[in-house]
């Protein structure tokens, strides 16, 4: 039987992926690794800054770079985004935000961004807010937010 193998040497890719760090999850305490520092938006957030810069270079005549990750970044940006219209999305970080005290940014950003309907759904997509927020405090801010949605 005739072997089915390639012969030659193996294919070397043209840069070795770096190992994952390990310091990344999502679960009851969130760790966000090298990415801990920086400010977490939504989506809804990134949508509105992509936007605002592509007005702004195009006022200046200059176009936002063609290649195929501002194109996927843009595409998913504007597919993904719950809410649309920059009044709207500074209404819903700001209630979001009414939580701020209680929960870190990131969580607040995942909140804007998953749109969930119930405490229990929000608790279930997001479990590092689990034991920091009651029931019913959530279900007033996750109400203002699907109210918000109900206008886009």
């Amino acid at each position: 039987m005739a072997s089915t193998r390639p012969t030659g040497p193996t294919p070397i890719p043209s840069r070795r992926r770096p190992r994952p760090s390990g310091d990344e999850e999502a679960g009851p305490t969130l760790r966000l690794g090298e990415m801990s520092h920086s400010t977490p938006i939504s989506v809804a957030s990134a949508n509105e800054i992509l936007k605002s810069i592509a007005t702004s270079r195009a006022q200046q005549n200059k176009d936002l770079p063609h290649n195929e990750l501002t194109k996927k970044m843009t595409d998913y940006t504007e597919t993904f985004a719950r809410f649309k219209g920059g009044e709207i999305v500074s209404s819903v970080t700001s209630e979001a935000g009414t939580l701020g005290g209680v929960l870190g940014e990131g969580e607040v950003a995942q909140l804007v961004s998953l749109c969930c309907d119930t405490p229990d759904e929000a608790r279930t997509l997001i479990p590092s807010i689990e034991g920091k927020i009651e029931d019913e405090e959530l279900r007033v801010v996750l109400d203002n937010i699907s109210r918000l949605r109900n206008f886009t």
